[in-house]
C-alpha cells in the first residue's frame, strides 16, 4: 500500500491528466450537443481506421475459444458418424432378416444378440428378448443365412441360445438334394460334422444340408451349411462328412426367434400315441 501511495505522489501529474482525459472523453462520449458531434464522428472514423488497419493480427483469447468450439463441434461429428455407420450396418441387417421367406406356421420374432461367446466347447449368445416375450426353452433361432441353434435357458428380459457350435448339441439333418439323413455335430473346429452317412450313399461337395423332420427341436429344411470335405472312416462302412455352417457365428448380431416349441408338440403325439395303443391292448 505505501509503495501505491509513493507511486501516486511520484506521478500525480500524470495521473491527474490520466484521470482528466478520461472524464473529456467520456463526457464527450455521452454529451449530446452539437458542438461536439463533429469531433465525435472523427474520434468514431480514427477508431475504425485503427481497427480495420491491425484488424490482421490475431487475439489469442478468441483463437483459443475458437479452437475449443472447434474441437468440440469435431467430437461431436466423429460421435454422429459412428452412429450413422451402426445404423447402417444395422439396418442392412434386418433387410436382410426381412427377406427370409418363412413357414406358413412360424412366427418369426427379431431379436438382437447383447452377449456372446465363441471360444469355449459350449458356445452361447445372449439375446434381447425372454419370458415376457413368450420365449421359452426349446425353441429355434435362425437368421436369413439359416440355423443358428436354440433357446437354452431364458429369464424374464434375457435368453439364452444354444449355438451349433457346442458340444452337447446334436441335430437330425440330411441331403437336400439326396435326402440322405445323418446327425450334426460339433467337434470344435471351424465346421461341424455330418455322422452316421454309409460310404454307398449319394454325398457330394457343396451340396446344402438342412434340417430334417426327425429333428427334436427344430423345423424341417433349415439351412444348417454345406458340405466342405468328405472322407472315409477307416475300419468303418460309413464316411466323415464335414460341414461349413450357413452362419457366421463371430459376426452374428440379429437373430429369429421361431415362436413354435414343436418339442411338446411331439411329446404331446408320443403321449397320445401310448395313450392310443393302451386302449387298442385292451380291446
Amino acid at each position: 500500500m505505501r509503495r501505491f501511495l509513493d507511486f501516486f505522489i511520484a506521478f500525480k501529474e500524470y495521473v491527474a491528466l490520466t484521470a482528466f482525459v478520461a472524464v473529456s472523453l467520456t463526457m464527450i462520449a455521452v454529451s449530446r450537443t452539437t458542438d461536439v458531434m463533429p469531433l465525435r464522428a472523427f474520434a468514431t472514423g480514427l477508431v475504425g481506421a485503427i481497427q480495420s488497419t491491425y484488424a490482421w493480427i490475431p487475439n489469442p483469447i478468441a483463437l483459443a475459444r475458437e479452437n475449443r468450439d472447434l474441437e468440440s463441434q469435431s467430437i461431436e461429428l466423429a460421435a454422429e458418424v459412428g452412429r450413422l455407420r451402426r445404423a447402417e450396418a444395422e439396418n442392412r441387417e434386418l433387410r436382410r432378416l426381412l427377406g427370409i421367406a418363412p413357414h406358413p406356421d412360424w412366427k418369426l420374432v427379431a431379436a438382437e444378440v447383447v452377449g456372446k461367446t465363441t471360444t469355449f466347447q459350449r458356445n452361447m449368445l445372449t439375446i434381447d428378448l425372454g419370458s415376457k416375450d413368450s420365449i421359452v426353452p426349446g425353441m429355434a433361432v435362425i437368421t436369413d443365412a439359416g440355423l443358428v441353434g436354440r433357446i437354452y435357458a431364458t429369464s424374464q428380459n434375457f435368453s439364452l441360445v444354444q449355438m451349433l457350435l457346442n458340444t452337447d448339441l446334436r441335430i437330425a439333418s440330411k441331403i437336400a438334394r439326396t435326402r440322405v439323413e445323418g446327425i450334426i455335430t460339433w467337434e470344435g473346429g471351424p465346421s461341424l460334422s455330418m455322422r452316421n452317412i454309409p460310404k454307398a450313399l449319394d454325398v457330394q461337395l457343396g451340396d446344402l444340408v438342412v434340417s430334417s423332420e426327425y429333428s427334436s427341436f427344430f423345423p424341417a429344411e433349415v439351412p444348417i451349411g454345406t458340405v466342405d470335405s468328405i472322407a472315409p472312416e477307416a475300419n468303418s462302412l460309413f464316411r466323415r462328412v464335414m460341414v461349413r455352417p450357413s452362419v457366421n457365428f463371430f459376426r452374428v448380431e440379429h437373430v429369429y426367434v421361431i415362436q413354435k416349441d414343436i418339442t411338446k408338440e411331439r411329446e404331446r403325439l408320443a403321449l397320445e400315441g401310448r395313450v392310443n395303443e393302451g386302449k387298442a391292448q385292451k380291446r
